[in-house]
């Protein structure tokens, strides 16, 4: 080959600068380099999921979002029109109204130091705050407890919003708190004046407070975290359940601050128990401590037995079923994909001890509610989840193929014009490795389109399940909720505002022949009228033959009337108030006695043992 040759062969494979850049770009262009991961925070409310702007603007600040749930909690208390338990009334309205009035009922439990006066004591300051301000008619003395009742519930919600925030994300948190707002236990019973519903909001702030470990907490949360617990024990003292292994493991994971830990301890519950037990000795009269004879009734010694016994398994089996409903199925979801179990654990812990205790009741899981919420947030969110889009690593070549591209180059460099034909081979060869190189990328661009197209169908897949899920849990939760909080056993609480209208129009006397406890008392009517009913104390002096006074009524209804009225010199009542099932036993009796049928409320669709359908009145 002649040295004119060479240079024309030379100058065919030699390429230009401009053409090197442009192979290369468009090889950067690619989608190469490290792993790709696409993913965005999900927030509940983003347009590709649910997509209300106004509910999006009330979550953007927890300021907003308070006022959002204040309102939603107000609704949610002058919605309540219906009687659940007779605690709501007489182990906290009925005292608090003695407490500030100087009359009202006070149960055997008081009498035995079974009750703290430390929770009462909010609404009977309350009501002499309306007493002073003239605002203590009988409608602010019914709807203003539960106004209160409403603000201390808004202000758990925001808490359980945190806490799930703090233990997973926002997306999460903003799922545990539709969840929980759309719970139809949480809106039959949050605002009603109950000590677990205190409680529960007492523990939720107490647990956003704790120092969960792996997550930073601020360094005076250990003491309000303390402050919160122990007033919780106060409200009611078996929310010492739930505190006995997060307070156990606080100590040992500050085992190397042992003394400054054990000393907040002692100050706080040195503190929070002396002035319960001030507030208690200034209303018994005497020092006491009543979380420990509490824990020792209900606990300690299974006195409880007494209101009723279930099954060992009844929590497991019925309570907690029914109280999670509809939400139970994201529940066991969301605990089976989270990967933090310690909520998990508290909510068995707590189901496992109340296991033990022989009386059992729904509202006794309102505490462990808003962390069972909180899995079901973290399912939710697991539906609404971005994908992840890995792209795939380019195959190194092997060492053989490099040996061999070694070896070729070497022979090349060994012709006529070796320097410079062994330059445009090697030019050749780079160019040859990048648009293979291209290749490679634009095969696996299209792998990674084609995946990342069938996890965005997977993900609106997820996003439409979560849709239906939500819907399912407003038609099954919000009926639920309105018929229990507007219709079922309302009729208890309808008589006594007919007994106040006729008690403003002549002297009554009224009598309850009902299950002890069936109806509100005198925080319900807000007037020194003569009233009587039932009891049902338990046989504390161990007397051979004990019989409670309702047992003996409905024994023989017939003669414990004639024995108490017609036998004596004891007026009869004005108004005698009794459940339609009685009214064929007594109604003859009544009438020969000089009463007539005054009135007849509609109670429950679901009429049990002594508990009918309606409640009737009979007046004379």
């Amino acid at each position: 080959m002649s040295k004119g040759e060479a240079m024309i062969r030379r100058r065919k494979l030699r390429l230009s600068p401009g053409d090197m850049d442009r192979a290369r770009f468009s090889c950067q262009s690619s989608p190469a380099g490290s792993d790709i991961e696409e993913e965005t925070d999900n927030h509940m409310f983003d347009e590709e999921v649910l997509g209300p702007m106004v509910v999006k603007a009330i979550m953007s600040k927890d300021r907003s979002l308070f006022l959002g749930l204040l309102a939603l909690r107000c609704v949610n208390a002058l919605m309540i029109q219906t009687h659940f338990v007779p605690d709501e009334y007489w182990q906290s309205l009925e005292v608090g109204h003695n407490m500030a009035f100087g009359y009202g009922y006070m149960t055997w439990e008081w009498r035995e130091g079974l009750r703290g006066y430390t929770y009462p004591l909010v609404f009977a300051v309350l009501f002499k705050i309306q007493q002073i301000l003239g605002l203590d008619t009988r409608i602010l003395m019914i709807k203003l407890p539960r106004l209160l009742q409403g603000v201390l519930a808004a202000v758990g919600d925001l808490y359980l919003y945190k806490l799930s925030r703090k233990l997973s994300d926002t997306p999460t948190a903003q799922w545990t708190l539709l969840c929980h707002v759309l719970s139809w236990f949480t809106l039959y019973c949050c605002t009603r004046t109950l000590t677990n519903s205190t409680e529960a909001v007492l523990v939720t702030i107490a647990l956003y407070y704790f120092p969960w470990p792996g997550l930073s907490s601020k360094g005076n949360s250990s003491m309000k975290f303390l402050a919160m617990a122990a007033l919780s024990v106060i409200v009611r003292p078996t929310a010492a359940i739930m505190w006995i292994l997060l307070c156990s493991w606080h100590i040992q994971h500050n085992s190397s601050h042992l003394y400054k830990t054990l000393k907040n301890y002692i100050l706080v519950c040195v503190l929070s128990l002396g002035i319960s037990a001030l507030i208690d000795r200034v209303y018994y009269n005497t020092w006491t401590c009543v979380q420990w004879n509490f824990l020792q009734f209900n606990v300690l010694t299974g006195d409880s037995a007494i209101y009723g016994t279930h099954p060992w398994h009844w929590y497991v089996s019925q309570g907690f079923p029914v109280v999670m409903a509809t939400q139970l199925f994201p529940f066991i979801m969301g605990a089976w994909k989270s990967s933090n179990k310690v909520p998990l654990l508290l909510i068995i812990w707590n189901i496992f001890i109340y296991s033990f205790l022989p009386h059992k009741e729904f509202r006794f899981l309102l505490p462990i509610l808003p962390l069972s919420m909180h899995y079901c947030g973290v399912y939710f969110q697991s539906l609404c989840q971005k994908p992840f889009i890995r792209r795939q690593k380019k195959k190194k070549k092997t060492k053989e193929d490099n040996d061999k591209n070694g070896d070729n180059n070497e022979s090349c460099s060994s012709g006529i014009g070796g320097s410079d034909i062994s330059e445009s081979q090697s030019e050749s060869s780079v160019l040859s490795s990048e648009t293979s190189s291209c290749h490679d990328i634009s095969s696996t661009h299209q792998t990674e389109s084609k995946t990342k197209i069938q996890q965005k169908q997977k993900l609106k897949s997820n996003l439409t399940k979560a849709k239906v899920f939500v819907i399912i849990l407003i038609i099954t939760n919000i009926p639920a909720a309105l018929y229990f909080s507007l219709i079922h056993q309302r009729g208890t609480i309808v008589v006594m505002k007919f007994l106040y209208d006729e008690s403003t129009e002549k002297e009554t006397d009224i009598l309850f022949l009902m299950p002890c406890h069936s109806t509100p008392y005198y925080s319900y009517i807000h007037r020194n009228v003569s009233m009587r009913f039932l009891t049902c104390e338990p046989n504390l002096q161990k007397a051979e033959n004990y019989t409670e006074e309702a047992d003996l009524f409905y024994n023989s209804p017939i003669d414990w009337l004639k024995s108490e009225y017609a036998a004596t010199h004891r007026s009869w009542p004005s108004h005698i108030v009794y459940f339609n099932v009685l009214q064929p036993v007594i109604n003859s009796y009544l009438l020969q006695s000089g009463y007539k049928l005054c009135n007849t409320f509609f109670h429950t669709h679901i009429p049990e043992g002594r508990v009918g359908s309606q409640v009737m009145v009979s007046c004379r």
